[in-house]
């Protein structure tokens, strides 16, 4: 998986979690931190656990070239 498309789907998948830290209704908030807390608990399954581990690589790697 290439560099650009891991950022953009990790940021598609964090995008929602701005949805708990808006000032709308408390209902818009509620779906924010339950959102919050599915990602929590997907990232530990195998799949998740996978994705993490990669995009945390990726992070290193482009620290390394800075």
């Amino acid at each position: 998986m290439n560099s650009i498309k891991l950022h953009s789907i990790t940021f598609a998948i964090m995008l929602p979690c701005i949805l708990a830290l808006s000032e709308g209704s408390l209902i818009i908030n509620l779906v924010g931190v339950l959102y919050i807390l599915l990602l929590f608990r997907l990232s530990y399954t195998k799949p998740g656990k996978r994705f993490i581990r990669r995009y945390y690589k990726e992070i290193l790697r482009l620290e390394s070239l800075l």
